[in-house]
């Protein structure tokens, strides 16, 4: 049985990172007010800063989950929350410069990257053996409530009082989570974690099941990012909508980290093998895509919200069940952050191959489509041999 003890501390562990996304996703928010703003800024810039990001969470998260397997998770967690507000609150005064906006980005990227791997690891520590697999499920919902929440609270501020709220707001929540949880964080007996080097960890790390769980996470990142970076580009022109519309884009995108809390809490209560309902899931989300290719509007807005609804299970799934289970072999924080990392690579390559697919096919949109009901349908694939492996 689960005592209140490890239900609290499982919501701290829960609301710290729904609270990361504050410092992750407030930047898609600003952009748009910097580019008015500012002159000297161009799309091509902003392009860079966003790659800037991404690249250096991705280096993060195969580093920080390597480094972080010999320390205390909350404390490392708490770390990562406070540096990214020191960043945020650098770019509040200073974020309309070029150089300032890229570098303070990259680094924010670093301690953004501090996160994941420690809530799964941490998770993983406090909870016993039979709770471990469905906390760990409903941990995933944090970054997608916390995204959903981020999202509105950061352009809300922005509209109220300019593109400096944006990232001001996000420093003193970051801050304010930061310090908080080093007050509340719990003491672990890390007598027994057996130190070893760098290079150890990447060997026990390294095995085929974390190494198949990274190349899935991969392909399904180019649909989960390719839906949260490039969908309201889609709805903005099937809607044929001007700028000053723009607001009813931002609630239509708000609905699909909801439809994924959903989607996540029914894969929870599903009484199956988790690899078999991920196969399940991508199935189905292979079929969707393939439809949306030839619907529009609002019909297309339901089937993308089905998607949303299958897609974060599979996703909560891949980083953060599946590396819960070598807690044991004390791999949780690095095989996290291999599988996350690999997923950031799939989601910079995203940023590249959705345009280079809309400006080669004369099928637009639809073509996007059909490319990601192929990659859910690999992933199922992956996934299928995973489980084969496990059993």
């Amino acid at each position: 049985m689960e005592t209140k003890i490890s239900k609290l501390t499982f919501w701290n562990i829960w609301l710290s990172y729904a609270l990361y996304y504050f410092g992750k996703v407030n930047l898609g928010i600003v952009v748009p007010v910097l580019l008015v703003v500012f002159s000297n800024l161009s799309l091509y810039n902003v392009g860079l800063v966003s790659s800037a990001f991404f690249m250096a969470y991705a280096i993060g998260q195969f580093l920080h989950g390597h480094i972080s397997e010999k320390y205390n998770p909350f404390v490392y967690i708490s770390i990562g929350l406070i540096g990214s507000a020191l960043m945020n609150f650098i770019l509040g005064w200073w974020g309309g410069l070029f150089f300032v906006l890229v570098v303070g980005e990259f680094m924010d990227g670093l301690f953004q990257s501090m996160g994941w791997s420690s809530c799964v690891r941490a998770n993983a520590l406090m909870q016993d053996k039979k709770n471990r697999e469905k906390s760990s499920v409903i941990l995933g919902t944090s970054y997608q409530i916390g995204n959903s929440i981020a999202w509105l609270v950061c352009a809300t501020v922005v509209g109220w009082w300019g593109w400096q709220a944006g990232f001001f707001v996000a420093s003193a929540v970051l801050f304010l989570r930061g310090v908080t949880l080093l007050i509340t964080k719990p003491k672990i007996d890390l007598s027994n974690i057996e130190k070893r080097k760098i290079k150890t960890q990447i060997k026990k790390t390294l095995i085929s099941p974390v190494i198949l769980g990274g190349i899935a996470l991969c392909l399904l990142n180019m649909i989960r990012f390719g839906i949260i970076t490039w969908i309201p580009l889609y709805l903005f022109q099937q809607g044929s909508l001007t700028v000053a519309s723009m607001g009813s884009v931002g609630w239509k995108i708000c609905l699909l980290p909801l439809a994924g809390v959903i989607g996540t809490l029914c894969y929870n209560k599903i009484k199956k093998d988790k690899e078999l309902l991920t196969i399940i899931f991508c199935g189905i989300l292979s079929v969707v895509f393939v439809v949306l290719a030839f619907l529009t509007e609002w019909w297309a807005l339901v089937f993308l919200l089905i998607g949303s609804f299958l897609i974060y299970g599979p996703h909560v799934f891949l980083v953060s069940t599946l590396p819960t289970r070598f807690v044991d072999k004390q791999i949780t924080a690095s095989s996290t952050g291999f599988i996350d990392g690999m997923g950031y690579v799939g989601t910079i390559l995203i940023g590249i191959i959705v345009p280079f697919l809309l400006s080669v096919s004369s099928y637009g949109w639809a073509c996007v489509f059909i490319f990601w009901a192929v990659l859910a349908f690999i992933i199922s694939i992956i996934v299928l041999v995973i489980y084969k492996y496990e059993k």
